[in-house]
């Protein structure tokens, strides 16, 4: 079962009773991570990870272990930059401006 959760349109609480209703941020988080909460009849709430939650755990140790640094790669390019050998390709560079300017106007 999924819970959709309606936000209180980023205004602050009017009274005890509109703050009750507001979610939390922990309720907000566990949701925006594609994880479920549910309500038993016993009154507890209980916490169900869905499978896309497990992933993007299982990720996030991954990178966790990653080097922050590529450092062949920076020594590559020390090495490019201190031969003289650097060129720079003004289409190249001029395309990707480009397309990032056109990928930043497709972000929602």
């Amino acid at each position: 079962m999924v819970m959709e959760i309606s936000g209180s349109n980023n205004r602050p609480p009017q009274g005890p009773l509109e703050s009750t209703k507001s979610p939390t941020s922990a309720t907000l988080g566990s949701t925006a991570r594609g994880s479920t909460a549910s309500k038993t009849s016993g009154g507890t709430d209980q916490f169900e990870k869905s499978d896309q939650a497990a992933q993007l755990q299982a990720l996030q140790a991954e990178i966790a272990h990653l080097p922050v640094v590529d450092t062949q790669r920076v020594q590559d390019v020390q090495q490019t930059l201190a031969t003289g050998a650097f060129q720079i390709e003004p289409g190249q560079v001029a395309d990707k401006l480009l397309a990032f300017e056109a990928g930043l106007g497709q972000q929602g």
